[in-house]
């Protein structure tokens, strides 16, 4: 029988510097979960920076990530190495402008220098882009004699421009509340399943003073058409053009755009994703933790809400009708097939 192999970590640089750059990175980041034998265990905030070696040349995103795999270190490199290819990578000039970058830093118990391959990586203790972002995941990590904190208070490394992007710099910016059945239906010819007084009173307590994001459809089936009181109220849909008290936002691209103006603004303000199914669907890649009112049977259902086998249970609590559920982004280990084990 073949021995199982052991799990070690690698550390990860990621970097965009054309197009959606923060999009294109949470996409990486996506594809690096789904890696076999692998699991993403903690990303950074995102980073802006200037250009690094050719300087004509847009600003970067620059973040940096941690995984946990049982493939040999090559294998995950040849893994990457897809997974910038499949996102437009394409190596035409060193330190050039490029989709994506994903770059090895460090390998648990391992050291490389090979034409391939360098572990650690041979700039990671010259480059503030590199060292920042690590430092919010493995300050204590030891590089060269020297903790990753401790490299970041070198002057060289100080001296250099880098600060959280102002774009939205989480990597899982949103949240998610819904109410739904034992089948995961949500609503049914634009209404919800049921008006539960406690559920009302929960949704009220966790989105008043904050941002929610809604569908078109959800947007008009508020009362009176009005947005929510108390909340800043944005609408992603691609065909309306105007929509009075509500902030419009047309796609993804233009989403990111506003609510990293709100950030800014508001640095406290939570992001809620509302509903409806449409949107849930599109949004749920970037939730990190969902509210859910779990109601007791099944209705009658046209509307459901996407599976959350990305996500974990981590509390729930008994009502009447059924029980309120809270759920956490999980990136764990997936077998040899790619499958979440």
């Amino acid at each position: 029988m073949k021995a199982q192999a052991a799990a070690y970590r690698i550390w990860l640089s990621l970097g965009a510097n054309l197009g959606s750059r923060g999009e294109t990175i949470r996409e990486a980041l996506r594809k690096i979960a789904a890696i076999p034998a692998t699991c993403l265990c903690q990303v950074a905030s995102f980073y802006e920076t200037a250009p690094w070696g050719k300087l004509d040349q847009p600003g970067f995103i620059n973040t940096a990530a941690v995984v946990r795999t049982k493939i040999p270190v090559i294998e995950f490199l040849h893994a990457t190495q897809r997974i910038e290819r499949e996102l437009g990578r394409v190596r035409h000039e060193h330190w050039g402008a490029r989709t994506i970058d994903i770059d090895l830093l460090a390998a648990e118990g391992q050291q490389w220098d090979t034409e391939e391959l360098r572990l650690p990586h041979p700039y990671l203790t010259e480059r503030a882009f590199v060292l920042y972002p690590l430092r919010d995941i493995a300050g204590s990590l030891v590089v060269q004699g020297k903790p990753v904190a401790a490299w970041c208070e070198e002057p060289g490394i100080k001296a250099q421009e880098i600060a959280l992007a102002a774009e939205l710099n989480s990597p899982w910016p949103l949240r998610l509340v819904a109410a739904i059945d034992e089948n995961r239906g949500l609503g049914c010819h634009g209404h919800l399943l049921a008006h539960i007084p406690a559920d009302m009173a929960r949704f009220k307590a966790l989105t008043t003073g904050q941002v929610v994001i809604m569908g078109r459809k959800t947007a008009e089936s508020l009362p009176g058409g009005a947005p929510l009181r108390e909340r800043i109220n944005l609408v992603l849909s691609r065909s309306l053009s105007e929509l009075p008290g509500f902030i419009l936002c047309h796609d993804l691209a233009d989403l990111w755009q506003k609510l990293g103006e709100l950030r800014l603004e508001y640095p406290a303000k939570q992001f809620w994703c509302i509903g409806g199914g449409e949107v849930y669907r599109e949004l749920l890649p970037y939730v990190r933790e969902a509210e859910i009112t779990r109601l007791s049977g099944g209705y009658e259902a046209d509307t459901w809400l996407p599976d959350l086998s990305e996500f974990q249970l981590t509390g729930e609590t008994e009502m009447e009708q059924g029980s309120f559920q809270r759920w956490l982004r999980i990136d764990r280990e997936r077998d040899d097939n790619g499958n979440i084990s």
